[in-house]
């Protein structure tokens, strides 16, 4: 049998075998910092879909009013979830028409359907999730939001129930819970066999 294949560190030059105990422990923690990264990667992306999101509501808020009325939170939810209605008519149209290329845009139509369902789903169930435009104070600081991402945590988001605005029972709530800061804190990964991480491993000969 041939000679197993070893592995060389540039750092300092060291030769690790590839079965001994400092191989696992390296492969191990390279490992455990590829999760991390893809965590990351995910949070930073929420956040990303939540800025535009909120960014668009503060686009087409009527700025003019220093307070929401249940009824106007209801009318600007709404206009949200329909935003994407008129280019879904346009590519049905399109389609109509297009002939051989009538499935060229239906991947774009599948999405816009999907979202469409979904928040409207959310909307009439558990609730769909934004700022509190009904709390004053919330709304003034949301106002003169410049849209950077880093300012988001300034912002406590909150589930409106259709029902709830369309009966008036919905009121500004003093305590409500952060979707950014669930999506910035990180919890740490359990790794039960990384106890001696920092602790100096000898290699076997």
């Amino acid at each position: 049998m041939g000679k197993p294949n070893i592995n060389v560190l540039k750092d300092n030059k060291k030769v690790v075998h590839p079965k001994s105990r400092k191989a696992k422990k390296l492969n191990k923690q390279f490992s455990r910092a590829l999760k991390m990264q893809k965590r990351q990667s995910e949070s930073n992306m929420k956040l990303q879909v939540l800025g535009d999101k909120l960014l668009w509501f503060k686009e087409n808020m009527d700025s003019s009013l220093e307070e929401y009325t249940p009824k106007d939170v209801l009318n600007l939810i709404q206009r949200y979830i329909d935003r994407n209605l008129e280019e879904l008519e346009q590519i049905s149209l399109k389609q109509s028409i297009g002939g051989r290329n009538s499935n060229q845009h239906a991947s774009r139509k599948d999405r816009i359907n999907i979202t469409y369902e979904t928040e409207t789903n959310l909307f009439k169930g558990a609730g769909f999730e934004t700022i509190d435009l009904l709390n004053p104070e919330l709304l003034k600081i949301f106002k003169a939001w410049n849209g950077q991402l880093r300012y988001l945590t300034n912002f406590k988001l909150r589930r409106f129930k259709k029902q709830s605005l369309e009966d008036g029972s919905a009121v500004s709530e003093n305590a409500v819970f952060s979707a950014v800061d669930e999506m910035k804190t990180t919890e740490p990964m359990e790794d039960s066999d990384n106890k001696d991480s920092d602790e100096d491993v000898q290699e076997e000969d």
